[in-house]
């Protein structure tokens, strides 16, 4: 290796190592990993002519024109809202709650019950989504590259208040009130970085193979409520436990694999496929749970008291894709590795930038979603918490069940390059079509028909190329109305299968529609509706 790659080396480690572990994402994905990649509505599977292509096409990392160095980043902003239907006091039967801190303080206590439960919004703060990588073109048949990536999706998100006694509630013209999804989600922080390194061969000219390694990282915060079930009564901010898990995985492995066909000069073929391992599964997810017992009593028997339980384990799924990419290309030069030595000679970046008029590609997706089952959190066996100062058993399997869709993809998008190998501009469009709708639906993912519109364009200054995107997704609002979201209660038995018993990972309740004892009242019925704006920005140098 050259003294100039070796440099090269030592510059993108320097840049990967610099990457902050808190600003990676994770949980589900809109339509584009990259600044360009965003432009395009996300359809460049085909084209696939910088570092990126390690996760989308690494076919086509040997056909790359020179060594890169890349770095980007989007700026998400998810705005989501969740609107349950009634009144607490529908959901809470026989119209009192027991002493609680919503009750007024003189008249009727349970005044609030007959509020309309009012729509709580996500208020998590905008997530940045980096991506930083290089690329080495160690053969004229073969190249390679490495770096940091991270799901382009939004993995934080508040659902309500936050602070001491104040998370799982909200502020509504009336006064304080309980959050209406509190049991399904308050609060999360989803880190998940992929250090990924991939190699694509040519073995003849209308062919390209390649594959990509990903080592995943992910570190897992989630805050909900469950209930004690006090005297039955679902929903009753009484017996209601403020639970947050606490886990991390150091090693969630990915495969991606790619097949690259150029049966003319002016048109690719690409299938590919990526699968992931769960998150805790080739390696233990392990971490504590800290429970917050009558989080919200005012009784003086029933104190909010702290506990925290080690030695919990987490499992969750996660989604497969498998995509189908065709491009048209109008060039005006040959392939970069039909005239290397020429274009070596001319001292320009020969990609297709440089070589073409325009493109057009589309891209069909599928998103294996139907992974992701349920979410299933262990805990020690004989673990209990202090609950008015006596200890309660916990159960030792508690699974959240998800039961995810697949999803149809369709990306449509293309450069015109105004100034070949100067500036060029982009525009795509994306829409993921629901093959079908999950009973269990929470917000933290919510599934629904969506399309984007992207633009986006690319100035190139010598071997420098500083790129900006931007796109906005509308998503048509989900109702549920046959929910089977059931909360953690511990002394209900709703939804239980028949015989009772314990939790069986081989029947999950996503399948069987039916949970283990200790769940209680079904609390995901509501209106789910949702939008996203991107920003990217990114900066790419080719080395001579």
């Amino acid at each position: 290796m050259s003294f100039l790659r070796a440099s090269y080396s030592v510059l993108l480690c320097a840049l990967v190592l610099s990457v902050p572990a808190g600003a990676s994402a994770g949980g589900f994905e809109f339509a584009a990993h990259g600044t360009r990649q965003l432009g395009r509505g996300g359809a460049w599977a085909a084209r696939a002519d910088d570092p990126l292509a390690l996760y989308y096409n690494p076919a086509m990392l040997a056909d790359l024109p020179d060594s890169q160095v890349l770095a980007n980043v989007h700026v998400g902003f998810w705005d989501a809202c969740v609107d349950r239907q009634g009144t607490y006091g529908s959901v809470i039967p026989g119209g009192t709650a027991s002493d609680n801190i919503f009750d007024s303080e003189g008249g009727n206590p349970d005044a609030w019950l007959g509020d309309e439960m009012p729509s709580v919004c996500n208020s998590g703060y905008p997530q940045p989504i980096p991506w930083v990588l290089g690329s080495i073109r160690l053969l004229p048949e073969l190249g390679i590259a490495f770096g940091i990536t991270a799901p382009s999706g939004i993995g934080n998100a508040t659902w309500g208040n936050t602070g001491e006694g104040r998370f799982g509630t909200v502020d509504t013209a009336n006064g304080l009130r309980p959050s209406p999804v509190r049991y399904g989600l308050a609060q999360q922080d989803v880190l998940l970085a992929h250090p990924s390194i991939g190699v694509g061969w040519r073995p003849a000219d209308f062919i390209r193979i390649g594959f990509t390694f990903q080592w995943g990282i992910a570190n897992v915060r989630f805050m909900n409520f469950t209930s004690a079930g006090v005297l039955g009564a679902p929903e009753d901010p009484f017996g209601d436990i403020r639970t947050e898990l606490h886990a991390f995985d150091w090693f969630v492995p990915a495969g991606i694999l790619s097949v690259h066909v150029q049966p003319h000069p002016n048109f690719d073929i690409m299938v590919g496929g990526r699968i992931s391992d769960a998150i805790g599964g080739a390696t233990a997810a392990e971490g504590h749970l800290d429970l917050n017992t009558s989080y919200f009593s005012r009784d003086e028997q029933w104190q909010s008291t702290p506990n925290r339980i080690d030695g919990v384990t987490l499992r969750a799924g996660q989604p497969w894709q498998f995509q189908l990419a065709m491009r048209y290309a109008d060039r005006i030069r040959p392939r970069s590795w039909e005239r290397g030595f020429e274009a070596a000679v001319q001292n320009v970046v020969n990609d297709s930038m440089y070589s073409e008029n325009f493109d057009i590609e589309l891209d069909v997706v599928y998103e294996l979603n139907s992974q992701v089952g349920d979410f299933v959190v262990r805990l020690p066996t004989g673990a209990s918490v202090i609950a008015g100062g006596t200890a309660v058993p916990v159960p030792a399997v508690q699974p959240i069940p998800h039961g995810w869709g697949d999803v149809l993809g369709i990306r449509l998008g293309g450069d015109w390059n105004i100034i070949p190998g100067q500036i060029a501009a982009r525009a795509g469009f994306h829409t993921e079509i629901p093959l079908a709708q999950s009973r269990y639906q929470i917000q933290d993912f919510i599934n629904g028909y969506r399309f984007g519109l992207h633009v986006g364009a690319t100035f190139r200054i010598e071997r420098f190329d500083i790129s900006i995107a931007y796109a906005h997704i509308f998503q048509l609002d989900t109702t549920i109305t046959d929910g089977n979201f059931r909360a953690v209660s511990a002394n209900s038995s709703e939804g239980m299968c028949a015989g009772g018993g314990g939790y069986d990972p081989n029947n999950p309740v996503v399948d069987a529609g039916c949970y283990p004892q200790g769940y209680g009242a079904v609390t995901n019925n509501g209106t789910y509706s949702a939008e996203y704006n991107v920003l990217s920005v990114g900066a790419t140098y080719h080395f001579e």
